[in-house]
Protein backbone atom coordinates (compact mmCIF):
# COMPACT_ATOMS: atom_id res chain seq x y z
CA UNK A 1 0.00 0.00 0.00
CA UNK A 2 1.20 3.51 -0.88
CA UNK A 3 2.38 5.46 2.16
CA UNK A 4 3.07 9.21 1.97
CA UNK A 5 5.73 9.09 4.70
CA UNK A 6 7.56 6.27 2.95
CA UNK A 7 7.37 8.14 -0.34
CA UNK A 8 8.82 11.31 1.21
CA UNK A 9 11.64 9.27 2.73
CA UNK A 10 12.45 7.77 -0.66
CA UNK A 11 12.44 11.18 -2.29
CA UNK A 12 14.73 12.51 0.42
CA UNK A 13 17.22 9.74 -0.33
CA UNK A 14 17.30 10.84 -3.98
CA UNK A 15 18.05 14.44 -3.10
CA UNK A 16 14.58 15.89 -2.67
CA UNK A 17 12.97 17.63 0.25
CA UNK A 18 10.70 16.05 2.83
CA UNK A 19 8.95 19.40 3.12
CA UNK A 20 7.70 19.54 -0.45
CA UNK A 21 8.09 15.88 -1.46
CA UNK A 22 10.19 16.79 -4.48
CA UNK A 23 13.30 15.12 -5.83
CA UNK A 24 14.33 17.97 -8.12
CA UNK A 25 14.97 15.35 -10.78
CA UNK A 26 13.36 14.71 -14.16
CA UNK A 27 13.62 11.48 -16.13
CA UNK A 28 14.36 11.88 -19.85
CA UNK A 29 13.76 8.93 -22.17
CA UNK A 30 15.79 8.69 -25.37
CA UNK A 31 15.49 6.17 -28.18
CA UNK A 32 19.09 6.15 -29.38
CA UNK A 33 21.88 8.26 -27.89
CA UNK A 34 24.09 7.41 -30.86
CA UNK A 35 21.81 9.59 -32.97
CA UNK A 36 23.43 13.06 -32.95
CA UNK A 37 20.03 14.74 -33.16
CA UNK A 38 18.74 13.11 -29.96
CA UNK A 39 22.10 13.59 -28.24
CA UNK A 40 21.97 17.33 -28.92
CA UNK A 41 18.38 17.52 -27.66
CA UNK A 42 19.51 15.90 -24.41
CA UNK A 43 22.20 18.55 -24.02
CA UNK A 44 19.71 21.40 -24.45
CA UNK A 45 17.19 19.76 -22.11
CA UNK A 46 19.85 19.29 -19.45
CA UNK A 47 20.83 22.96 -19.68
CA UNK A 48 17.21 24.09 -19.36
CA UNK A 49 16.66 21.82 -16.36
CA UNK A 50 19.81 23.02 -14.62
CA UNK A 51 18.59 26.60 -14.90
CA UNK A 52 15.48 25.46 -13.01
CA UNK A 53 17.54 23.79 -10.29
CA UNK A 54 16.82 20.30 -11.61
CA UNK A 55 19.04 17.40 -12.57
CA UNK A 56 18.33 14.76 -15.19
CA UNK A 57 18.05 10.99 -15.09
CA UNK A 58 18.69 9.70 -18.61
CA UNK A 59 17.30 6.36 -19.72
CA UNK A 60 17.21 4.66 -23.10
CA UNK A 61 13.79 3.38 -24.02
CA UNK A 62 12.49 1.74 -27.17
CA UNK A 63 8.99 0.43 -27.70
CA UNK A 64 10.11 -3.17 -28.16
CA UNK A 65 12.31 -3.23 -25.03
CA UNK A 66 9.42 -3.34 -22.56
CA UNK A 67 8.46 -0.91 -19.81
CA UNK A 68 9.22 -2.74 -16.56
CA UNK A 69 12.35 -0.67 -16.04
CA UNK A 70 10.37 2.59 -16.29
CA UNK A 71 7.99 2.18 -13.36
CA UNK A 72 10.59 2.53 -10.56
CA UNK A 73 11.38 5.97 -11.97
CA UNK A 74 8.09 7.24 -10.53
CA UNK A 75 9.64 7.18 -7.04
CA UNK A 76 12.78 9.04 -8.13
CA UNK A 77 11.54 11.95 -10.23
CA UNK A 78 9.08 14.84 -10.28
CA UNK A 79 8.36 14.60 -14.01
CA UNK A 80 8.94 12.52 -17.12
CA UNK A 81 10.06 13.92 -20.47
CA UNK A 82 9.56 11.68 -23.47
CA UNK A 83 11.32 12.10 -26.81
CA UNK A 84 8.48 11.08 -29.06
CA UNK A 85 7.86 7.64 -27.52
CA UNK A 86 4.39 6.24 -26.87
CA UNK A 87 3.96 4.51 -23.51
CA UNK A 88 1.37 1.83 -22.82
CA UNK A 89 -1.83 2.70 -20.96
CA UNK A 90 -0.86 0.70 -17.82
CA UNK A 91 2.49 2.51 -17.57
CA UNK A 92 0.85 5.90 -18.10
CA UNK A 93 -1.69 5.09 -15.41
CA UNK A 94 1.12 4.09 -13.03
CA UNK A 95 2.78 7.49 -13.43
CA UNK A 96 -0.55 9.29 -13.10
CA UNK A 97 -1.32 7.49 -9.86
CA UNK A 98 2.05 8.62 -8.52
CA UNK A 99 1.31 12.21 -9.56
CA UNK A 100 4.14 12.33 -12.11
CA UNK A 101 3.36 14.64 -15.05
CA UNK A 102 4.50 13.69 -18.54
CA UNK A 103 5.39 15.85 -21.54
CA UNK A 104 6.78 14.79 -24.92
CA UNK A 105 9.48 16.65 -26.83
CA UNK A 106 8.53 15.68 -30.39
CA UNK A 107 5.12 14.53 -31.43
CA UNK A 108 4.71 10.77 -30.93
CA UNK A 109 3.52 8.44 -33.66
CA UNK A 110 0.50 7.53 -31.54
CA UNK A 111 -0.99 10.34 -29.52
CA UNK A 112 -2.14 9.62 -25.97
CA UNK A 113 -4.79 11.67 -24.22
CA UNK A 114 -3.45 14.11 -21.66
CA UNK A 115 0.20 14.11 -22.79
CA UNK A 116 1.07 17.41 -24.48
CA UNK A 117 3.86 17.48 -27.03
CA UNK A 118 6.22 20.20 -28.26
CA UNK A 119 7.46 19.95 -31.81
CA UNK A 120 8.06 21.59 -35.13
CA UNK A 121 5.01 22.33 -37.27
CA UNK A 122 5.83 19.47 -39.59
CA UNK A 123 2.84 19.98 -41.88
CA UNK A 124 3.91 23.55 -42.55
CA UNK A 125 7.57 22.53 -42.93
CA UNK A 126 6.79 19.69 -45.33
CA UNK A 127 4.48 21.90 -47.39
CA UNK A 128 7.20 24.54 -47.77
CA UNK A 129 9.69 21.87 -48.78
CA UNK A 130 7.39 20.29 -51.35
CA UNK A 131 6.50 23.70 -52.81
CA UNK A 132 10.21 24.46 -53.08
CA UNK A 133 10.87 21.20 -54.93
CA UNK A 134 7.88 21.69 -57.22
CA UNK A 135 9.12 25.18 -58.08
CA UNK A 136 12.34 23.53 -59.28
CA UNK A 137 10.48 21.14 -61.56
CA UNK A 138 10.28 18.06 -59.31
CA UNK A 139 6.94 16.32 -59.83
CA UNK A 140 7.85 12.85 -58.56
CA UNK A 141 8.96 13.15 -54.93
CA UNK A 142 10.02 10.14 -52.88
CA UNK A 143 10.23 9.83 -49.11
CA UNK A 144 12.56 7.87 -46.84
CA UNK A 145 11.07 6.97 -43.50
CA UNK A 146 12.17 5.02 -40.45
CA UNK A 147 10.06 1.93 -41.08
CA UNK A 148 9.06 1.59 -37.42
CA UNK A 149 5.38 2.63 -37.07
CA UNK A 150 5.91 3.45 -33.37
CA UNK A 151 8.80 5.87 -34.03
CA UNK A 152 8.29 9.64 -33.96
CA UNK A 153 9.37 9.74 -37.61
CA UNK A 154 5.95 8.31 -38.44
CA UNK A 155 4.37 11.65 -37.52
CA UNK A 156 6.69 13.41 -39.99
CA UNK A 157 5.72 10.90 -42.68
CA UNK A 158 2.03 11.58 -42.04
CA UNK A 159 2.73 15.31 -42.37
CA UNK A 160 4.51 14.67 -45.69
CA UNK A 161 1.52 12.75 -47.08
CA UNK A 162 -0.91 15.49 -46.03
CA UNK A 163 1.38 18.19 -47.46
CA UNK A 164 1.58 16.34 -50.78
CA UNK A 165 -2.21 16.34 -50.93
CA UNK A 166 -2.32 20.06 -50.11
CA UNK A 167 0.23 20.76 -52.86
CA UNK A 168 -1.65 18.50 -55.30
CA UNK A 169 1.46 16.41 -55.72
CA UNK A 170 1.54 12.87 -57.04
CA UNK A 171 2.22 10.53 -54.13
CA UNK A 172 3.04 6.92 -54.87
CA UNK A 173 3.68 4.44 -52.04
CA UNK A 174 6.21 2.70 -54.27
CA UNK A 175 8.37 5.82 -53.85
CA UNK A 176 8.64 5.27 -50.08
CA UNK A 177 11.97 3.87 -48.87
CA UNK A 178 12.68 2.30 -45.49
CA UNK A 179 15.93 3.81 -44.24
CA UNK A 180 15.67 2.51 -40.67
CA UNK A 181 16.57 5.91 -39.24
CA UNK A 182 20.32 5.31 -39.68
CA UNK A 183 23.09 6.10 -42.14
CA UNK A 184 23.90 2.47 -42.99
CA UNK A 185 20.32 1.30 -43.53
CA UNK A 186 19.61 4.37 -45.63
CA UNK A 187 22.70 3.63 -47.73
CA UNK A 188 21.47 0.06 -48.26
CA UNK A 189 17.95 1.17 -49.17
CA UNK A 190 19.23 3.68 -51.73
CA UNK A 191 21.74 1.18 -53.11
CA UNK A 192 18.94 -1.33 -53.76
CA UNK A 193 16.97 1.30 -55.66
CA UNK A 194 19.94 2.32 -57.78
CA UNK A 195 21.10 -1.23 -58.58
CA UNK A 196 17.53 -2.31 -59.31
CA UNK A 197 16.98 0.62 -61.67
CA UNK A 198 14.09 1.88 -59.56
CA UNK A 199 14.87 5.57 -59.17
CA UNK A 200 11.35 6.59 -60.16
CA UNK A 201 11.54 9.99 -58.44
CA UNK A 202 13.67 13.08 -59.05
CA UNK A 203 13.67 14.29 -55.43
CA UNK A 204 13.83 12.52 -52.07
CA UNK A 205 12.85 13.88 -48.65
CA UNK A 206 14.31 11.93 -45.72
CA UNK A 207 12.80 11.89 -42.21
CA UNK A 208 16.19 12.74 -40.69
CA UNK A 209 19.60 13.95 -41.79
CA UNK A 210 21.39 10.68 -41.04
CA UNK A 211 19.29 8.88 -43.63
CA UNK A 212 19.73 11.73 -46.12
CA UNK A 213 23.51 11.57 -45.70
CA UNK A 214 23.44 7.78 -46.17
CA UNK A 215 21.39 8.20 -49.35
CA UNK A 216 23.87 10.81 -50.64
CA UNK A 217 26.79 8.45 -49.96
CA UNK A 218 25.15 5.65 -51.97
CA UNK A 219 24.44 8.01 -54.85
CA UNK A 220 28.00 9.28 -54.83
CA UNK A 221 29.37 5.72 -54.93
CA UNK A 222 27.20 4.79 -57.92
CA UNK A 223 27.78 8.03 -59.81
CA UNK A 224 24.30 9.50 -59.36
CA UNK A 225 24.61 13.27 -59.76
CA UNK A 226 23.18 15.28 -56.86
CA UNK A 227 21.20 17.41 -57.35
CA UNK A 228 21.31 17.03 -61.16
CA UNK A 229 19.66 13.60 -61.29
CA UNK A 230 18.33 13.42 -57.74
CA UNK A 231 17.71 16.17 -55.18
CA UNK A 232 17.97 15.01 -51.56
CA UNK A 233 16.57 16.90 -48.57
CA UNK A 234 16.86 15.99 -44.87
CA UNK A 235 15.22 16.99 -41.61
CA UNK A 236 16.79 18.36 -38.38
CA UNK A 237 19.90 20.21 -39.63
CA UNK A 238 22.41 18.33 -37.49
CA UNK A 239 25.98 19.65 -37.37
CA UNK A 240 27.41 17.33 -40.03
CA UNK A 241 24.73 18.31 -42.57
CA UNK A 242 26.74 21.27 -43.78
CA UNK A 243 29.98 19.25 -43.93
CA UNK A 244 28.97 16.39 -46.25
CA UNK A 245 29.42 16.57 -50.03
CA UNK A 246 27.34 18.01 -51.44
CA UNK A 247 26.19 19.97 -48.36
CA UNK A 248 22.70 18.87 -47.34
CA UNK A 249 19.57 20.94 -47.86
CA UNK A 250 17.47 20.31 -44.77
CA UNK A 251 14.59 21.45 -42.58
CA UNK A 252 15.99 23.32 -39.59
CA UNK A 253 14.94 22.10 -36.13
CA UNK A 254 15.45 24.73 -33.41
CA UNK A 255 16.61 22.31 -30.72
CA UNK A 256 17.34 24.98 -28.11
CA UNK A 257 13.97 26.72 -28.36
CA UNK A 258 11.92 23.51 -28.53
CA UNK A 259 13.82 21.88 -25.67
CA UNK A 260 13.23 24.91 -23.45
CA UNK A 261 9.56 24.99 -24.42
CA UNK A 262 9.17 21.33 -23.44
CA UNK A 263 10.92 21.88 -20.10
CA UNK A 264 8.78 24.98 -19.40
CA UNK A 265 5.65 22.97 -20.12
CA UNK A 266 6.75 20.11 -17.86
CA UNK A 267 7.65 22.49 -15.03
CA UNK A 268 4.24 24.14 -15.25
CA UNK A 269 2.64 20.74 -14.73
CA UNK A 270 5.03 19.87 -11.89
CA UNK A 271 4.10 23.16 -10.21
CA UNK A 272 0.44 22.22 -10.48
CA UNK A 273 -0.65 25.10 -12.68
CA UNK A 274 -4.29 24.59 -13.55
CA UNK A 275 -4.03 25.68 -17.16
CA UNK A 276 -1.01 24.49 -19.12
CA UNK A 277 0.57 26.98 -21.48
CA UNK A 278 -0.26 25.98 -25.06
CA UNK A 279 2.12 23.36 -26.43
CA UNK A 280 4.05 25.28 -29.10
CA UNK A 281 4.53 24.22 -32.70
CA UNK A 282 7.45 26.17 -34.11
CA UNK A 283 7.75 27.16 -37.73
CA UNK A 284 10.25 25.15 -39.72
CA UNK A 285 12.68 26.74 -42.17
CA UNK A 286 14.32 25.11 -45.15
CA UNK A 287 18.09 25.58 -45.14
CA UNK A 288 18.98 25.46 -48.83
CA UNK A 289 22.40 24.03 -49.62
CA UNK A 290 23.78 22.16 -52.62
CA UNK A 291 22.00 18.79 -52.38
CA UNK A 292 18.59 20.00 -53.45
Amino acid sequence: MYNECDNNAKRSIYGGSEMNGRTNQVAVLVSHLGNPFEASLVSYVESALQQRGYSMILQTYRQESGENSLRPLAERVDGLLLMGQTLSDPTLEHFRQQGIPIVSLMHPAWEKHGIPSVDLNWLQAMRKTIEYLQSRGHLEIGYMTNGDPAHYHTYRFSAFIRAMQMCKGRFDHSNVLNGGGTYLKAYDAMEQRIVGGELTFSALICANDLMAIGAIAACRYYGIDIPGKLAIIGCEDILMSSEVFPPLTTIQYDRDKLSRAAVDLLMARIDGEQADPPAPMLEGFLVVRASG
